[in-house]
């Protein structure tokens, strides 16, 4: 059993996609003209926007970025009113690699030790529910079986009332009359409110027992599953950690959290199949020709602070080049063989921080599952596809996964020792290539993580000074790719105190953006406003001391996540979004300010960064799906 506010199973990684909509997603009749080479093929049920996995939303402009947070984050479903989880912000920790003297600099995630904290008491086998948020049920079409129309909290509450008086009433016993006349009332529902109709029992008969239970909990019988039901259909994946690597300048690792014996299958985990790897490629961007034949300017979807010359730029007109520049990291995480064009992305129990161990250092595997008699692959494994071609499996249900893996122990493992897979002669060959020709960072623009400046305090060094937009040129950040921003919630930027002009010339300051002050310590819960979700990218520009406690004024862009169409927002925040107002926040204090990387500087986004899926031997990998031998 878990306690409300108890972190369960083992953190894992969140692992950062870029710019999907434009390098994969969008129309292009050259490249994506079969909705199997798109990336959200399947991963589209997985996806959290970039806000949802903060800080991972400042990595670049507007909304460029989604987030694939593994594990629970892609296991668990959602019910409306029954959510009983809430994912954290990850951890922002480069596992002691830099640009400077690390080849690996850039090629895995550095944001990890995701955890899930219960936000109800948990009973033993009860079902996980994560928020995918309103706009996900409410916008997502009906699958077979899947979310489509899933009813509301709200709708289940009507539900309750609507039970409660058919109960009250004495009309509706269980009899065939009472259901005829049941059947004809929820039709009634269904053509009014079809989401509000699935929230009713389908029988007269199960009227009591949905008023005891409550509309919610009775819509899933199958909440809570007993012990034997887990021993006979599920599986264990926890039981890797990640910690620090034992070997230098492999980043993070997976770590034993018991002792295995020889051929203990460790973790059992789906994949995710990509039939064809170019998914994984990113494009230049190619400039379109205007009216009058010259180039028009390069825009980025989004709108936002454009921290390098300080103006405000609109980023929605750009067409894909032909050239590739890069690959996602994700395809770091993913298992292929040098003769296919299939890849397999594992997402349960941490598999993602094993790493490469040569012939002798290896000592797990990778197999198919050994039984389809018990665990999950009696259900979620499809034997058969693994004598599919590769055309075959393009040809599946796009919203499904079918396969499933095992990580198997090669002999016995103790408590605590890291686990290593051997990635194949490919992989090592792509390695020792990469290293080889790898040269340190060069540029005449210092870089230093953001993270490393807001950590100095908690090495006994004083917090770093913030620096007013005019006084940059002349005493600039330690790095040049360093920028500030702000903790606002623009989602309750209603309670803010807004100013009003008293002068003609505060009045002319108006006309050109909204000054507000930031929040009242009696107002909010500073705990809740100082959350990775609210870092707004900022430029400060004054500075007053009070009682010798400095405070800010800065100006910050309206949310680009915000649509002017959605009626939850405020007036205030669709005028600030529909004119592309500045906003003017001003008596920030100095811990609602925090330092971050400029968009596309971080180490991910370097050239060059290495790139390249883990192997399978031939012996694992289908034959059928070697249909790349000639490359």
């Amino acid at each position: 059993d878990y306690s409300v506010g108890e972190a369960f199973g083992s953190p894992d990684i969140m692992i950062p996609v870029f710019d999907r909509e434009f390098h994969h997603d969008g129309a292009d009749e050259e490249r994506l003209d079969f909705g199997e080479r798109k990336l959200s093929w399947i991963l589209a049920d997985y996806f959290f926007d970039g806000f949802s996995c903060a800080p991972i939303h400042l990595e670049t402009y507007g909304d460029n970025v989604d987030c694939l947070a593994t594990s629970v984050g892609m296991t668990a479903s959602s019910h409306r009113a029954l959510l009983n989880v809430a994912m954290e912000a990850p951890d922002i920790e480069r596992a002691g690699l830099n640009r400077y003297s690390n080849p690996g600099a850039g090629a895995i995630t550095y944001y990890h030790n995701v955890e899930f904290l219960a936000t109800k008491q948990l009973e033993a086998g009860t079902e996980i529910f994560l928020d995918y948020g309103v706009d996900y049920t409410e916008t997502r079409p009906p699958l077979g079986g899947g979310m489509g129309l899933m009813p509301l909290e709200e709708d289940f509450k009507w539900a309750d009332s609507i039970i409660n008086k058919l109960m009250h009433s004495g009309l509706f016993e269980a009899n065939d009359d009472s259901e005829k006349y049941y059947r004809l009332l929820r039709d009634i529902v269904r053509t009014m409110d079809r989401k509000k109709a699935k929230t009713l029992p389908e029988h007269v008969s199960d009227l009591k027992k949905a008023s005891e239970e409550g509309a919610a909990l009775y819509s899933d019988q199958d909440y809570i599953r007993s012990m034997d039901w887990l021993a006979e259909n599920g599986a264990c994946v926890d039981s890797m950690e990640g910690k620090l690597s034992t070997i230098q300048g492999a980043g993070r690792g997976a770590f034993l959290k018991r002792s295995v014996k020889k051929g203990d299958v460790i973790v059992t985990s789906p994949v995710i199949h990509f039939p064809y790897n170019n998914v994984m490629n990113m494009y230049d961007v190619q400039k379109k020709k205007n009216r009058n034949g010259k180039d028009d300017e390069i825009r980025a979807s989004g709108y936002t602070a454009d921290f390098y010359d300080g103006k405000k730029r609109f980023f929605k007109n750009r067409k894909k080049g032909h050239n590739i520049i890069g690959r996602q990291l994700l395809v770091n995480y993913c298992f292929g063989h040098p003769d296919s064009t299939v890849l397999l992305f594992p997402y349960l129990g941490n598999v993602g921080l094993i790493n490469h161990g040569a012939e002798g250092k290896s000592n797990v595997k990778v197999q198919w599952p050994s039984s389809l008699e018990r665990g999950p692959a009696r259900k979620f494994h499809r034997k058969d596809w693994l004598d599919s071609t590769v055309e075959q499996l393009a040809g599946l249900d796009k919203h499904m996964s079918g396969v499933m893996i095992e990580i198997v122990a090669t002999r016995d493992i103790e408590k605590d020792e890291e686990i290593f897979l051997d990635y194949g002669p490919a992989w090592e060959k792509e390695w020792d290539d990469h290293v080889n020709q790898w040269q340190p960072w060069s540029s005449n623009k210092k870089y230093v993580p953001a993270q490393d400046l807001n950590r100095q305090h908690l090495q006994g060094i004083p917090p770093e000074r913030i620096r007013l937009e005019r006084e940059l040129r002349e005493d600039p950040y330690p790095g040049a790719n360093i920028a500030t921003g702000c903790y606002l919630d623009f989602n309750h930027i209603n309670i803010l105190e807004e100013i009003l002009p008293d002068t003609e010339e505060e009045e002319d300051e108006k006309m050109r953006r909204d000054i507000i002050n930031w929040y009242q310590p009696s107002s909010v819960n500073l705990e809740e406003i100082l959350t990775p979700a609210n870092i707004q990218p900022c430029v400060i520009i004054d500075r007053q001391t009070v009682r010798g406690k400095d405070y800010y004024s800065a100006l910050i862009s309206a949310n680009p996540f915000m649509d002017p169409t959605d009626n939850y927002n405020d007036p205030f925040l669709l005028e600030l979004v529909n004119s592309r107002a500045e906003l003017e926040v001003r008596k920030i204090p100095r811990e609602a300010i925090t330092l971050i990387d400029k968009p596309l500087t971080s180490d991910v986004h370097m050239k060059g960064t290495f790139r390249f899926p883990i192997m399978l031997p031939d012996e694992v990998f289908p034959e059928k799906w070697k249909n790349n031998k000639s490359n």
